[in-house]
């Protein structure tokens, strides 16, 4: 009977737990429900995380919640035209297999004013400065794959109407961005939330 007792409290426990979080945050306010586009399927598997490389509070949110977004597939989101060359960049980085601290050490030059991620050129300049292979990069930036990627990311930014960076993903049937959550804890607990869902 005791245990009977304690499981049931438990239970109870844990329903006002759920309903004090879902009550802590807003549908249409703190995250929103992907709408279904008609004639393309939900892919239910989709955690992704939208960013790009001039986005200061991207990287903010990138390094201190680095376990929470674990799993997560990073896309550079292109809202504007200025922002495809540092689309590019982060794909020729990927794809190259490079020095593994290639992109941050390009962050953190773009973080000290250094560099311009609108800038192509000033870019690949300093792609070439970590060390990259210039013919292999040009052969690249020549190859289709390089495209393809870059039109996937395009094409999951408007499947899932991602207009701001940082936007985060869940299960591909809830987003949250930072204009929603206003700061990194509550980005914290918003995609937690989304991911208990």
């Amino acid at each position: 009977m005791r245990k009977l007792i304690t499981v049931l409290a438990l239970l109870i426990l844990q329903t006002m737990m759920v309903q004090v979080a879902s009550a802590e945050f807003e549908e249409g306010e703190d995250y929103w429900q992907i709408a279904q586009v008609e004639g393309i399927s939900a892919a239910t598997g989709d955690n992704l995380f939208f960013t790009w490389l001039g986005c200061d509070s991207c990287r903010k949110i990138e390094a201190e919640l680095s376990t929470e977004l674990e799993n997560f597939e990073i896309v550079p989101l292109i809202a504007r035209q200025e922002w495809r060359p540092a689309a590019k960049a982060f794909y020729v980085i990927e794809m190259l297999e490079g020095e593994p601290d290639a992109l941050s050490k390009l962050k953190q030059q773009i973080d000290a004013g250094e560099l311009d991620p609108k800038d192509q050129e000033a870019l690949f300049e300093a792609i070439f400065e970590l060390g990259f292979d210039k013919e292999a990069v040009a052969e690249l930036l020549e190859d289709r794959r390089l495209y393809d990627r870059i039109n996937q990311a395009e094409a999951l930014a408007k499947n899932y109407a991602i207009q701001y960076a940082p936007t985060v993903v869940v299960k591909g049937q809830f987003a949250t961005d930072a204009r929603s959550t206003m700061t990194i804890k509550k980005f914290r607990d918003v995609l937690n939330y989304l991911k208990s869902l």
